[in-house]
């Protein structure tokens, strides 16, 4: 008897075995597309951290007649990746990341991953500055952790920590002060709403020397985003990104973005006092 029940369990795992093909099938892969902030922290500045903004997608295979992530990760357009530079010592934000224009000029993210708590290897570029990340992707598909490099022969050479992580979307009333397309500065109340296409409507009512309310809309890359509408009659653009300070406490970051030429800084709203 003690030899015919391991007898008998390799004749059931042989019959498993070949009914199956010969392998024994893996299970899906998490699919992990969605909103996510990579944190890149040079090595060669202590202050300055580039945020790579991106909506991640995820390649799809269609297995057994139903669509499955395929491990594949891109992001490209400005709707898709954003990258910009956060000085950590004051908090100011450059839009576009430091790194000069290179070849195309392009931004974009491309790369893989194989499951879950496993190595997640991509490459972005920063103004056509491509960038090789080597990482590894958190058991909950919603991290990472790893390094980064400049390639070999790129004009921008940096190398470095990064993190990220899934964001949510922003939502919320913020107020403070703000710098409005007319050069006043007005106490401002803005309220954020993110849809789920990824397109923020921002409401604004402000009040001294203007006394005034309008709204714009865009999308919304990560923690960054891009609004647009109507002011006084003339169409204004605003740059901005949600972020936490040394603290942990949450503020919005906008950059005047109408004069392409000439963004100006705007203002930092932080969120609306509770009201008893």
């Amino acid at each position: 008897m003690k030899k015919f029940v391991p007898a008998l369990l390799l004749a059931i795992a042989a019959a498993l075995v070949a009914c199956s093909g010969g392998a024994i099938p893996q299970p899906p892969l998490v699919n992990i597309a969605g909103a996510w902030e990579l944190k890149a922290a040079s090595s060669n500045s202590g202050a300055d951290v580039t945020g790579i903004e991106v909506a991640l997608k995820v390649g799809q295979t269609l297995v057994n007649g139903v669509e499955q992530a395929n491990g594949q990760v891109t992001a490209t357009g400005a709707t898709q990746i954003s990258i910009l530079t956060i000085n950590a010592a004051n908090g100011s934000v450059v839009f576009g990341g430091n790194c000069a224009l290179s070849g195309s000029g392009t931004y974009s993210l491309t790369g893989s991953y194989a499951a879950l708590g496993g190595p997640f290897n991509f490459n972005y570029t920063e103004n056509g500055n491509v960038f090789n990340v080597t990482a590894t992707l958190g058991g909950d598909g919603q991290s990472l952790t790893g390094t980064y490099t400049s390639a070999t022969g790129s004009a921008c050479s940096d190398s470095g920590a990064i993190t990220g992580a899934v964001v949510p979307k922003l939502s919320g009333t913020y107020v403070g002060q703000l710098t409005l397309p007319d050069s006043t500065n007005d106490s401002v109340t803005a309220t954020f709403s993110e849809d789920s296409t990824s397109t923020l409507t921002l409401n604004l009512v402000a009040t001294g020397p203007d006394n005034t309310n309008f709204t714009m809309t865009g999308p919304v890359t990560g923690n960054a985003f891009l609004v647009q509408g109507t002011f006084q009659g003339n169409p204004v653009s605003y740059e901005g990104y949600y972020e936490l300070t040394a603290a942990l406490l949450p503020e919005v970051y906008f950059v005047n973005a109408t004069n392409t030429a000439q963004p100006a800084y705007a203002g930092t709203l932080t969120p609306q006092p509770p009201t008893n």
